[in-house]
């Protein structure tokens, strides 16, 4: 059985506000799944939740940038090409990692 996989997730060109809707759409779910992840920890076991609040931070930072490449493509009148490929490798972990 093989253990990696690719696919492509996002891959095109698009106006600004597709782009936005595109991206925002995609982090904003990633930081929901850690907001709720540590909404599940802090509940259930109180572990330390600094990953996932680091997470949140990049994610954050990321849509940031986002936000000011569309604003630059609007302004230049431009579209944005976006690629996103997912990779996914089967590994042996502990049970209680947390999600990245």
């Amino acid at each position: 059985m093989e253990t990696k996989h690719q696919f492509t997730l996002v891959e095109g060109t698009f106006s600004p506000a597709d782009a936005a809707d595109v991206l925002f759409s995609l982090i904003g779910d990633k930081i929901k799944f850690h907001q709720l992840q540590m909404l599940g920890v802090q509940n259930l076991a109180g572990k330390d939740l600094v990953l996932s609040q680091k997470r949140i931070q990049s994610l954050t930072e990321s849509k940031n940038l986002s936000k000011q490449l569309i604003i630059k493509a609007r302004d230049e009148g431009v579209h944005l090409q976006i690629n996103g490929e997912i990779s996914i490798a089967l590994v042996k972990t502990s049970q209680n990692q947390l999600p990245s």
